[in-house]
């Protein structure tokens, strides 16, 4: 995964409009052993139905970008007590997402006619989870 970026903010570059891949392959498939899509599924797959089992359940919502590939990301939103949450804040408890730097394709209007995508990296939020909350000590030394 790590080599993946690294290559691709490489030829980015070298020269902005070297990264043109098709659809959502990489650039050089044959450097690549994955997909974004592929990757993004290795990123999010959980058990099934553990967002609605899990202490600090959440829904998924669709985050729709026509601009970048995947145009379509499942990001979970946290639900909280009122609906349905079992994190009980009076025993200190707090719902957390957890959020993860996704990479993503973005078209890239720099290199028109020709279509082209830069590398980018976006917060997804993947899940919930119930822990204590911090303490005002905790969160003054960050």
């Amino acid at each position: 995964m790590q080599q993946l970026c690294i290559f691709l903010l490489c030829l980015l570059i070298l020269h902005q409009c070297v990264a043109m891949p098709l659809s959502n392959q990489c650039v050089g498939e044959t450097l690549c052993s994955f997909t974004l899509k592929d990757n993004y599924n290795q990123m999010t797959t959980l058990p099934e139905d553990i967002n609605t089992r899990s202490l600090a359940p959440w829904i998924y919502q669709d985050k729709i970008d026509l601009n970048r590939e995947p145009q379509v990301i499942r990001e979970a939103r946290c639900q909280d007590n009122h609906f349905g949450g079992r994190c009980n804040s009076a025993l200190g408890l707090e719902v957390i997402p957890v959020t993860l730097r996704m990479p993503v394709l973005r078209k890239n209007s720099a290199c028109f006619p020709l279509p082209s995508y830069s590398v980018e990296f976006e917060d997804i939020t993947v899940a919930c989870i119930c822990a204590s909350a911090r303490t005002q000590e905790e969160i003054a030394q960050g």
